[in-house]
């Protein structure tokens, strides 16, 4: 048995044990129970072989969400012609789509040179419709990277939301006004009563609106 369990095991380079299949592997399991034990387990190696490419769950879970998130934005297109609104809201909605599909790795992304890569080819497109308008290069990147930290912003808060119990920010307000003079806060208290929420399409919706018809405005002004 231990000579079985020996010629089935190794180091990550005597095996040729690399991270696209160490990825390939962790695809296969659930990310709330994701361990380098349990990638170990499928792949059939010893444990030392995993850790010898990735330190630990939190490096697991990182190169998890890299992969994901490069994969998913090296297939977004923008189509010839796309004016600069239609570019910004694309790039805003493809990168909140992302990161909404990335579940719960999606704390995990870390924006590295290999993500951003991935992004690039789509934001040289809008934002050479940006310069093409007006724009010059330095307010068309801050556009760019305004609506797409919108968009990391509003899907981190859909999914805290869609958690038991809710976004802890409700709880917090709605805790907070319990302490409060009934008279107080009239506004909050019948947002509040009402379960008003900003974690749905038409907040994200209302944030580029804001944002375009600010850009708009910028552009108008001598």
């Amino acid at each position: 048995m231990d000579e079985v369990r020996a010629a089935r095991r190794g180091r990550g380079v005597s095996v040729g044990l690399d991270r696209d299949r160490i990825v390939a592997a962790a695809r296969t399991l659930d990310p709330d129970t994701l361990t380098v034990q349990a990638v170990a387990d499928a792949l059939g190696v010893d444990r030392k072989a995993v850790t010898y490419h990735v330190s630990g769950r939190d490096g697991l879970l990182e190169l998890l969400a890299d992969d994901a998130f490069t994969a998913r934005f090296e297939v977004v297109e923008i189509p010839v012609g796309t004016d600069w609104q239609t570019g910004l809201r694309l790039i805003a909605s493809s990168m909140r789509d992302i990161l909404l599909g990335s579940g719960a790795i999606v704390s995990h992304i870390r924006f590295d040179p290999s993500t951003r890569a991935a992004a690039l080819h789509p934001a040289e497109i809008v934002l050479g419709t940006l310069v093409a308008a007006g724009f010059d290069e330095t307010v068309a990147v801050r556009a760019i990277a305004l609506v797409t930290d919108v968009a990391m912003a509003h899907a981190r808060g859909v999914l805290l939301n869609a958690r038991a119990g809710g976004h802890p920010q409700r709880a917090e307000l709605h805790e907070a006004l319990s302490t409060m003079d009934a008279a107080a806060s009239p506004h909050l208290r019948r947002i509040d009563d009402a379960g008003f929420s900003t974690f749905d399409e038409e907040q994200f919706a209302f944030d580029l609106d804001v944002i375009i018809r600010g850009l708009e405005a910028r552009l108008a002004t001598p």
